[in-house]
């Protein structure tokens, strides 16, 4: 006799073949999030920007990419192969309408969040999740958000699926780190310490600090620090000429490199010593290594969660004076705050359910 356990694996797996994942955003900032997501689930991942299928390509080898240029022209091949369709852009009715007008088809669509920040309690940052019918979750804290912002009751279906990134990162780890170490930091002089700024871009709530605080920076790093920057995707199209001049001085300094096309986050996160961020959903994904952190404030915003995880700055001038001195007292607020952002979660295929 069949256990009902094999006949609901069963079930799933054959629901999870019928899906299919989606990246039809010219951002590359979704690269790292739904990608490592398909090739978890064995999913094929189609991709309409050359640039980003060439990047995910190269990163995530096994992933099961399709170069699909002409993506808007095939919504019918979608139909007939597919039940299920999961993305990093927000869903809207129109989606569901267009497939049952042009396909008769009752397409279930899931959305993916790209990053766990604080953002949303200043701006409409979240309100688009009202609209979705299904959602992914990585743990309690973006639940409470959303109740927070009374958007929780209006959420069809929802899955837990933890920190899938990191144990995608987990199981490529070798590789990555490979990467990260030919492409990035042998570029850097062997040896020194390395902070790793992270700044995102200046969002509805002006949340961003790389323009105001970017230069300073790079006139305050010692010559026995390295200085990676990893700049969010949007960044250069908001001030492209302050933005490439701060690029122009890598050819100058040894020990600093801006990086914009290396989307796996974890392996420069493992090599980095520092973390300098600001309200960007990377420091949420640092505190799994528990390390020295630090906050550059913005003063119309009020001081987030994960800013308690490390030293607020209101500038970079005494950075690395205190960086100096620091032994990370802030470990256990980390080790709290991260399991609240990330729930643990066992299997990923069968996590899923909720939302199929």
């Amino acid at each position: 006799m069949i256990s009902l356990d094999v006949l609901v694996n069963a079930k799933i797996s054959f629901m999870i073949s019928k899906s299919c994942a989606l990246n039809v955003s010219f951002r590359s900032s979704f690269i790292d999030h739904i990608t490592p997501l398909a090739s978890l689930l064995g999913i094929p991942l189609i991709v309409s920007d050359e640039k980003n299928a060439s990047l995910s390509a190269h990163y995530y080898p096994e992933a099961k990419i399709r170069y699909w240029p002409d993506y808007e022209f095939r919504m019918k091949e979608l139909a007939d192969e597919f039940d299920a369709l999961i993305s990093c852009d927000y869903w809207g009715p129109v989606n569901k309408a267009s497939f049952r007008l042009h396909n008769q088809k009752e397409m279930k669509f899931i959305f993916c969040p790209h990053g766990q920040s604080d953002k949303g309690y200043h701006s409409s940052f979240l309100s688009p999740y009202a609209q979705q019918e299904a959602v992914l979750l990585y743990g309690s804290l973006l639940k409470e958000m959303l109740v927070d912002l009374q958007i929780w009751d209006k959420i069809p279906r929802s899955a837990v699926v933890g920190n899938y990134r990191r144990r995608y990162y987990e199981d490529n780890r070798e590789r990555l780190l490979k990467l990260a170490d030919d492409e990035v930091f042998s570029r850097l002089r062997p040896g020194q310490r390395t902070l790793l700024y992270a700044p995102t871009w200046n969002d509805l709530e002006r949340s961003g600090t790389f323009f105001e605080q970017g230069k300073r920076l790079l006139e305050a790093v010692p010559s026995d620090w390295n200085l990676l920057i990893k700049v969010h995707p949007d960044l250069a199209q908001l001030d492209p000429v302050l933005y490439y001049r701060l690029s122009l001085f890598e050819e100058k300094r040894s020990n600093f490199l801006l990086i914009e096309e290396f989307p796996p986050i974890y392996p420069l996160l493992e090599r980095a010593d520092v973390y300098l961020g600001d309200y960007s959903s990377i420091g949420y994904d640092f505190l799994a290594f528990q390390k020295p952190m630090f906050f550059l404030q913005k003063p119309h915003l009020e001081r987030p969660r994960l800013h308690f995880c490390g030293r607020a700055l209101d500038s970079v001038d005494d950075l690395f004076k205190m960086v100096e001195g620091d032994v990370n007292s802030f470990q256990e607020a980390q080790k709290e705050l991260y399991g609240k952002a990330f729930a643990p979660v066992e299997d990923l295929r069968l996590a899923l359910e909720g939302c199929l």
